[in-house]
């Protein structure tokens, strides 16, 4: 067993005399690497307008009740009111820039 113990003692002193010399020139190397061009990425979507509809828009009749007389038979009827339809863009389309997955 000492003979095992020596090795040991003399692999460790090799060692030791490999890392002290090893500090004058481990603050610094080369390495070959490509570099990228590429900072970041990102993708085009298209969003549509946001458009707000209303269906009550400009009053072009007020509801009214009328009476139609057919021979001998009154009807009572109702008359909704008629509105033009309005539209107010909230957000015009535009692109907008997703990063890449």
């Amino acid at each position: 067993m000492k003979s095992g113990k020596m090795i040991g003692l003399v692999a460790s002193a090799i060692g030791a005399c490999v890392l002290a010399s090893a500090p004058a020139h481990a603050g610094r190397y080369l390495v070959s690497e490509a570099q990228n061009n590429v900072l970041a990425c990102y993708d085009k979507v298209y969003v549509p307008a946001t458009v707000e509809y209303n269906t009550r828009g400009i009053l072009v009749q007020n509801t009214s009740v009328d009476w139609e007389i057919g021979g001998d038979r009154w009807l009572k009827v109702r008359h909704p009111a008629v509105y033009i339809e309005t539209r107010r863009i909230v957000e015009s389309d535009h692109y907008k820039l997703v990063p890449c997955p």
